[in-house]
């Protein structure tokens, strides 16, 4: 049995390290890292989507607070169902 507050902890806190290193790397290098974005959308080129405004200290923010929370209820949606299919009952 999977203990869900554990998992949705471990799962939304290795998002946030990977949004870390989103921005970081968006930060360092904004050209680049959307090259690097478009090698993963399958030909579609997503440099007419990118904001042409700078990306600030607020966006960060609570684009930091937002996939935090929204990992941590995937994570405990996870282990909720991952323990009902198991057969065990208790989350």
């Amino acid at each position: 049995m999977l203990n869900t507050k554990v998992v949705s902890l471990s799962f939304a806190l290795t998002v946030v390290l990977l949004y870390l290193l989103c921005a970081l790397f968006v930060y360092l290098s904004p050209i680049g890292f959307l090259a690097f974005i478009n090698t993963w959308a399958h030909g579609i080129d997503l440099t007419g989507i990118a904001a042409s405004r700078p990306f600030t200290a607020a966006d960060f923010l609570i684009g930091l607070v937002s996939i935090f929370i929204a990992s941590f209820l995937t994570g405990a949606v996870f282990s909720v169902i991952y323990n009902r299919l198991s057969g065990e009952t208790k989350a």
